[in-house]
């Protein structure tokens, strides 16, 4: 292992076992849910049962938390102080872009992980595919609450309006469906959970569907990264 690479694994293992240790437990606390809810349940229920639970975890309930503490990556170190220490080797927009691909990385492995051991403990409950289309809410969560946070200077605001989407499309799953449809693809961003919750015939849209979110997400985060480029400072 090369000495740059290993100084890069050091400063990541220092960023988020020491620096953000909320993102991994957040990790830990959701698996300890999943297999604990499995080890219960499987033995005695269908994979039609336990189906419904894994996506919604995956890709409803463990994105919003995810997001929100990777909305908050240099806010807290603004408020402590401790940022200037930080910016005087580099800049707002190299250190938020270093932070956030760490955080991805690191939140993109559990879904990976948890798909693939739970699929091998207790049968086929999930597609392989969505080892990766689960992350996707997380990464646009993210860049709507990263857009708006770089825009109005103000993290908690861009929280709010992140948890504010995700109640507005949590709680409209009957309706939104149809609304954000186009050419028979559905753009619902919580889609597996719905597949497994009563709309299988949804299953055909869930790779363009993951395919322009991301897009989306990922041009939120090209944003993201430009405002901070022009020195935007949290309030």
């Amino acid at each position: 292992m090369s000495l740059k690479l290993k100084a890069s694994f050091r400063r990541f293992s220092l960023e988020f076992l020491k620096l953000h240790r909320e993102v991994l437990a957040i990790i830990i606390a959701f698996t300890i849910v999943i297999f604990g809810y499995l080890a219960l349940m499987a033995p005695t229920s269908e994979p039609s049962e336990l189906q419904p639970f894994m996506s919604f975890i995956l890709g409803v309930f463990m994105p919003l938390f995810l997001s929100l503490a990777g909305n908050f990556l240099l806010l807290k170190e603004v408020e402590s102080g401790s940022i200037e220490f930080a910016r005087t080797r580099q800049s707002m927009e190299r250190l938020w872009l270093y932070r956030i691909i760490g955080f991805f990385l690191l939140s993109a492995l559990p879904n990976i992980l948890l798909v693939l051991v739970t699929n091998l403990i207790y049968g086929p409950l999930l597609p392989s595919i969505m080892m990766f289309t689960l992350f996707v809410p997380t990464l646009m969560f993210s860049g709507l609450m990263g857009f708006i946070t770089g825009i109005t200077k103000n993290a908690y605001l861009g929280a709010g309006m992140g948890i504010t989407f995700w109640l507005y499309f949590f709680l409209q799953p009957e309706s939104l469906p149809s609304v954000l449809t186009f050419d028979d693809i559905v753009y619902y961003p919580f889609i597996e959970w719905l597949i497994y919750k009563d709309r299988p015939y949804m299953m055909s849209s869930l790779i363009p569907n993951r395919l322009v979110i991301s897009a989306i997400s990922i041009l939120l985060l090209v944003l993201c990264y430009l405002l901070y480029k022009k020195n935007l400072r949290f309030i």
